[in-house]
């Protein structure tokens, strides 16, 4: 089974920007926020060749068997990467089975798909895996190009810029975030938060640039808003996990709202985990992870 690997180096964070907008507006196919709301999932026994991690069918958007196409996502509830890509398949408006994998008991659907570094998200399309979220997010918007709205913008230069600043979330977010919430040092723990704090203050100030607007995409959301989604509940739980406060109504009032706007749109509404839930998994698996540390 052919898997493709693709890499890329990290963005240079001293970047040129525009001052002034694409003289062509970007049409855009579909406002987002009308499309319908997802139906339930539905829990369906699984069977082999099936992973024994838990199925669940969403019946809502794009019928894929209509389009010869079969869709299938790995991943986990807490995962922000996995979210990411649901999201991604709820905004085009494609139908897809999710499984909801036990990363401590690898599915043998998992080891095979994703044989180099056994992580997900996974999407496999036609019995064809592709990994890692920000791929799979480029490959969607590529393979379903004429299903549903686009999440890139159509100017060359926004497109790039929306690269960008996932890129930048990824570099610049989520890795200080990780930091801080796994380090080991008072220090270390001090420096990713600072870091990410850093990290939220800027996408504030992309939020404000010029004529506030609800989303990162503009007036639909957009990839930006896609890549970011997934941690949302992970930066609201950041407090009880970090004693940091990410989002402040004062500081970040922007994000804040656009946290609290990005939920409640149909296509992420049923995806946002608990946050409670999330803080009380955190916890756990921060201590078992500490308690091994002592013991190494």
């Amino acid at each position: 089974m052919a898997l493709p690997v693709l890499a890329s180096a990290p963005l240079n964070p001293v970047i040129g920007f525009r001052k002034s907008a694409p003289s062509a507006p970007v049409t855009r196919s579909a406002h987002l926020r009308s499309l319908p709301t997802p139906a339930p999932l539905q829990l369906v026994v699984g069977s082999p060749p099936l992973p024994p991690a838990l199925r669940l069918v969403t019946a809502a958007g794009t019928s894929t068997a209509q389009l010869g196409d079969e869709l299938k996502v790995l991943g986990t509830w807490r995962s922000p990467f996995a979210l990411r890509v649901r999201a991604a398949l709820n905004f085009k408006g494609l139908q897809y089975e999710y499984f909801e994998e036990n990363l401590e008991n690898k599915s043998d659907l998992l080891l095979e798909s994703n044989p180099f570094i056994k992580k997900l998200p996974v999407l496999i399309h036609n019995g064809v895996p592709i990994c890692e979220s920000l791929v799979i997010l480029e490959y969607i918007e590529e393979k379903f190009s004429d299903v549903g709205p686009s999440l890139l913008p159509a100017d060359p230069y926004e497109r790039a810029m929306a690269r960008f600043w996932a890129t930048y979330s990824e570099d610049k977010l989520i890795a200080p975030w990780l930091k801080m919430f796994r380090g080991i040092t008072d220090k270390e723990r001090a420096e990713g938060a600072r870091e990410t704090l850093e990290a939220v203050n800027a996408l504030e100030g992309l939020l404000s640039r010029g004529q506030p607007k609800p989303f990162f995409g503009g007036d639909d959301v957009g990839y930006v808003d896609v890549v970011l989604a997934g941690m949302i509940a992970w930066m609201q739980g950041t407090k009880a996990l970090c004693d940091v406060e990410l989002l402040d109504a004062a500081k970040t009032p922007l994000l804040v709202e656009w946290t609290e706007r990005f939920a409640r749109l149909d296509g992420a509404r049923a995806l946002m985990p608990d946050v409670g839930r999330l803080v009380e998994f955190a916890k756990m698996k921060r201590a078992k992870m500490m308690a091994a540390t002592q013991t190494n």
